[in-house]
């Protein structure tokens, strides 16, 4: 019987091994994806700290800080460039992946391990998901898996350092609050189980919250420290609190409904095999620590996934490990249907092999033939990713390094690139625009900044993607007053007009003046007057 484990065992590591080594092939070829706006923020605001500014000192983003210190440690150790980005990416998909094959073995046994640890690999890569860009989700996973892995049956130190690990993944992203929650139920209810003592609970949880809250009261001192609280408690909590209550119930519907079903058109194979685990843990009367730690993983993934309700779809990256367990648990519980060793084996691997290659087959024109640049198109449509590299380049070549440069819309893979400082705090148009008690008075504050700095150029993007205003009352303030700014202090030295998904013109200088853009999604790039 062991014998027949080891051979299913070593026929899953080769199969493994040839599905993660071409997740490593597609995610190299695609090293050089233009950044996107999440990255671009992440990028940006990492460069800033290295250069000794702070986040939120002089920029306003409501993410916590973990995900800019993760990039400053990137661009510090790979360089400056989307390559690197991506890259450090790669190690981190194959690091979670990894963690993942161990908290199957834990929870199952190795073979639903190793199928967790290829599924995620496979789902995380797909553009349904925007899983080719270095998003935070995918930051925050390493450590959540990590914490969870040491949780198993932990005691003293070892709690202590899970809880650590995930409050890291709360520092990187506000989601993983369920993560931690998820962790601080199923160590209480471990312990209940058990019938150990009260004094023994409130002993264990003690020493998990505060391993919890060890890396958060350590980025609170700093920016009390440094004089720079405030700042942080705005944008992360005052803001952040009204970012997340400004979609209705119907709505959120709607936005999981639409992206959950793009997901599944291209995945459908991984995430029935991720049900048919669900059924066999259900079924089965003898797995009842699986079935608390399985389903409450479940339903506490998903949970990460819904503040705000609007179910991006690199939120849902949050929710892969969950259905990766499950599919490996699924998969391991198919050859208890079958009597022989030799069917037991050979159908499960065929059928695995199949589920695992439907969608890298779905999906093989974006894996493994079309160029960076369409497949950017392919999943973001116009937005100027790609044309954000020729702006900067420009803007770096006609600017010196102290001059700063303001971007009337949300894309700050522009600053990233161009290596400028931003001339305001407000490097997104969203918050702007949005439905909230503070958008008048941002608007009004970025004018302000504007007008003191006087920034050597100014990109004006007119591209609905970069403000997507539901406050059409609040568009005549910013709107008239740049038309009224720019016609007065600017004059127009570039013009980049997004015809369509295949064709972008960029016109420079007088050939820029005498231009008249023919679609209604350009790019102006205003330079000062002397």
């Amino acid at each position: 019987m062991q014998n027949e484990m080891n051979q299913q065992k070593s026929c899953l590591g080769w199969i493994a091994g040839v599905f993660l080594g071409g997740v490593v092939l597609t995610r190299l070829r695609l090293l050089g994806l233009p950044l996107e706006r999440d990255e671009g923020e992440y990028a940006y605001m990492a460069q800033q700290w290295l250069q000794g500014v702070l986040p939120y000192a002089e920029t306003h983003s409501m993410k916590f800080p973990g995900i800019y210190f993760m990039y400053a440690s990137v661009l510090a150790l790979l360089g400056q460039n989307p390559s690197s980005i991506h890259l450090s990416l790669l190690f981190v998909n194959l690091a979670t992946a990894f963690l993942l094959y161990r908290l199957g073995s834990k929870w199952w046994n190795s073979s639903a391990g190793i199928v967790a640890g290829v599924s995620y690999s496979i789902l995380t890569l797909s553009p349904a998901l925007q899983g080719v860009w270095a998003n935070a989700e995918h930051f925050v996973l390493i450590f959540v898996l990590a914490g969870i892995l040491l949780l198993k049956g932990a005691q003293g130190q070892r709690l202590f350092y899970s809880g650590c690990l995930l409050g890291c993944a709360l520092l990187i992203k506000q989601h993983a609050l369920f993560f931690c929650l998820f962790g601080g139920v199923y160590l209480g209810a471990r312990i209940i189980t058990r019938r150990e003592s009260l004094k023994n609970l409130i002993l264990n949880m003690g020493v998990f919250v505060a391993g919890g809250a060890t890396p958060i009261m350590f980025v609170v001192l700093l920016y009390w420290v440094t004089g720079n609280f405030s700042d942080f408690w705005f944008c992360t909590v005052q803001y952040a609190s009204e970012y997340v209550s400004m979609t209705s119930p119907s709505q959120g519907f709607a936005n999981f409904k639409y992206n959950f079903a793009t997901i599944l058109e291209s995945n459908f194979s991984v995430l029935w095999l991720s049900l048919i685990g669900m059924a066999s843990v259900a079924w089965k009367t003898d797995v009842r620590r699986e079935y608390l730690f399985l389903f409450g993983f479940f339903i506490f993934s998903f949970l990460a996934i819904t503040p705000g309700l609007y179910f991006r779809p690199h939120y849902f990256l949050l929710w892969m490990p969950a259905f990766s367990l499950f599919a490996g648990v699924g998969f391991a519980s198919l050859p208890d249907k079958f009597a022989s060793f030799r069917v037991k084996t050979i159908v499960p691997v065929g059928i695995l092999i199949l589920i695992l290659g439907l969608p890298i087959w779905i999906q093989k024109n974006a894996f493994f033939t079309l160029p960076a640049f369409t497949v950017t198109r392919q999943v973001y449509g116009l937005n100027p990713f790609s044309a954000s590299l020729e702006v900067a380049q420009y803007i770096n070549e006609h600017s010196n390094k102290e001059d700063q440069i303001a971007i009337l819309g949300s894309e700050p893979q522009i600053l990233f690139y161009a290596q400028r400082k931003s001339a305001t705090r407000h490097i997104y148009m969203y918050p702007l625009m949005e439905k909230h008690v503070y958008a008048r008075s941002m608007q009004a504050e970025m004018i302000r900044e504007i007008e003191g700095a006087q920034p050597k150029f100014i990109v004006e993007v007119k591209l609905f993607g970069s403000w997507v205003s539901s406050r059409p009352d609040l568009e005549p303030l910013l709107k008239d007053w740049a038309q009224a700014y720019l016609s007065r202090n600017y004059f127009v030295s570039g013009v980049v007009d997004v015809l369509s998904h295949e064709e972008t013109v960029y016109k420079w200088g007088e050939q820029a003046r005498d231009y008249s853009p023919q679609s209604s999604f350009h790019l102006v790039i205003y330079q000062r007057l002397t």
